[in-house]
């Protein structure tokens, strides 16, 4: 994990802008036309996989990338809730393969 410190509150809002652009620029089309109610698998570079569900998404045009996801992994066996840029998608998958991994990743 990279750590940037800013100045002023402008140059983070700027540098913001700037990485969600190039982020918007790697997203391939079926990873925008990922919707609510799909479910996806997310590889992460920390050796483990996210899984989740798309619960909504986005109708300004500068977040049009982004989903609000409930998602669960090894590191949050709990699941939790948050925004998900659809580059990392790495696919989508059946509602019953997110049901086998949450529960196995509870314990279950």
């Amino acid at each position: 994990m990279d750590i940037t410190f800013y100045d002023t509150v402008e140059e983070m809002l700027d540098d913001l802008s700037k990485a969600m652009q190039e982020a918007d620029k790697r997203v391939k089309p079926w990873q925008a036309q990922i919707k609510k109610g799909d479910y996806f698998r997310q590889e992460t570079e920390y050796g483990f996989d996210v899984y989740g569900q798309v619960l909504h998404g986005y109708r300004e045009k500068r977040l049009r990338n982004y989903r609000f996801c409930y998602c669960f992994s090894p590191a949050c066996p709990e699941g939790e809730r948050g925004d998900v840029h659809t580059s990392v998608i790495t696919e989508v998958i059946t509602k019953e393969e997110f049901e086998q991994k949450k529960k196995k990743l509870r314990g279950g």
